[in-house]
């Protein structure tokens, strides 16, 4: 009489003499596997690693070259023919952070074919009798050349442009009172302004760009496992072996999925905790703005990103199932790149108050809540709690949808 060999405590009997690992103990299995697998891969540590650390660098490099150029006390260099004609405007433009200076001698000839081939940004010319019409009381006509397509040069000019009026209305304001006529008669109607936005909320719409790094880094993270343990497993011809296995379906895609998931959040805590740092070394306060988002609301964003991580790699599973080779996975999942920049272009076009309806639709309810968390009115755990069941409930429809489509013959052989 033979022994029978000790059950597993995670095993369940198939009716044939063997032993069927429970779903759990599947998952743990193809998850050590797939994890082991993915380090050793340079491709997934790429995608996971490079765009956290080099986008949030980039855009803060970004900022701070916007910062000092948009800076009230940003200075503008602008070529001038002509400066000796109008010495009182030169000091002007002087103490308004234009600094005029005298045009080069290739610029003199022709400054409309000098700005054209882009070797000024724009050109202010002075006519010889301006001082004539200034004595005179009369106006005086300056040219302004420069370039509208180029932003540079549209910039440089109307800034001169908004001085150059400024010093204009002071002149016609002096003369009215010289005769004896108020200024005010030139202004029948004035408008007050008063605006009503905070810091933070000027501050959580120039950082926009922060949840749409966020977001993307969920799907790039877990972009390159989620094909390689789908389409490229099939491509590799280790997908039947592996399926010939008495095991669950779900607990093998659960594996894949959980390994896939761990990509994608170490890719989204990295470009959230790069862009957090970096743009706190951003200048913000030359443009009266301050970066106030300290470690809690930095875990409040982290908190509402994990279960996005897991919907991201479920979808993606999903889609590359259907993809014949790894190549054809990589176009389908570039397509899915779009989907988490898509709510955040729609609310930069149409911005709308947060609705609580909202925190039932997956990567928009992320994106209002992120968008929230920097302007400082963060949601309540209710919003929270409503936002993580929703894209949990989501990834597990995938993830099940897709643990169906490995019993099919078609999905298995690629047919």
């Amino acid at each position: 009489m033979s022994e029978s060999a000790p059950e597993s405590p995670g095993s369940q009997p198939t009716g044939l003499g063997g032993r069927v690992p429970s779903p759990l103990k599947v998952l743990l299995v193809v998850f050590r596997k797939e994890l082991i697998d993915a380090l050793r891969d340079r491709r997934s540590l790429f995608s996971a690693l490079l765009f956290p650390l080099l986008m949030p660098l980039l855009f803060s490099v970004m900022f701070q070259t916007l910062i000092e150029r948009e800076a009230p006390t940003a200075r503008t260099k602008l070529p001038v023919i002509g400066m000796e004609n109008a010495p009182g405007l030169i000091e002007h433009l002087g103490t308004q952070g234009v600094d005029a200076e005298a045009a080069a001698a290739d610029l003199t000839p022709d400054p409309r074919r000098a700005v054209e081939l882009g070797k000024a940004e724009a050109i202010l010319a002075i006519p010889k009798d301006y001082a004539e019409h200034y004595q005179a009381g009369r106006p005086s006509s300056l040219q302004l050349y420069f370039d509208d397509s180029r932003s540079e040069s549209r910039r440089t000019a109307r800034k001169a442009q908004r001085v150059i009026l400024g010093y204009s209305q002071r002149v016609g304001a002096l003369r009215l009172i010289a005769r004896g006529v108020s200024p005010d008669l030139l202004l029948p109607i004035r408008v007050e302004e008063h605006d009503t936005s905070t810091p933070s909320k000027l501050t959580a719409r120039l950082l926009s760009l922060i949840p749409m790094l966020a977001l993307m880094a969920c799907f790039i993270g877990s972009m390159q496992v989620a094909i390689d343990t789908t389409a490229g497993e099939r491509e590799r011809g280790s997908l039947e072996p592996l399926l010939i296995n008495p095991a669950s379906r779900f607990g093998l895609s659960g594996g894949k999925w959980l390994t896939a998931s761990l990509f994608g959040l170490v890719s989204c805590s990295l470009t959230l905790f790069t862009s957090l740092v970096a743009m706190s070394q951003v200048d913000l306060q030359k443009l009266g703005l301050h970066f106030s988002i300290g470690w809690t609301q930095g875990l409040q964003m982290w908190l509402v990103l994990v279960p996005l991580c897991a919907l991201a790699s479920a979808l993606q599973m999903l889609i590359a199932t259907f993809a014949r080779s790894y190549k054809e996975a990589q176009t389908y999942l570039s397509l899915i790149l779009f989907l988490p920049m898509l709510p955040g272009l729609l609310l930069s076009l149409s911005p709308v108050d947060t609705q609580p309806w909202m925190w039932s639709v997956p990567i928009l309810a992320q994106t209002q809540f992120l968008t929230d968390v920097m302007a400082g009115s963060p949601p309540g755990a209710l919003g929270l709690a409503l936002a993580g069941l929703a894209t949990l409930a989501l990834s597990l429809l995938c993830l099940g949808v897709g643990a169906r489509l490995l019993n099919s013959e078609r999905i298995v052989f690629g047919r």
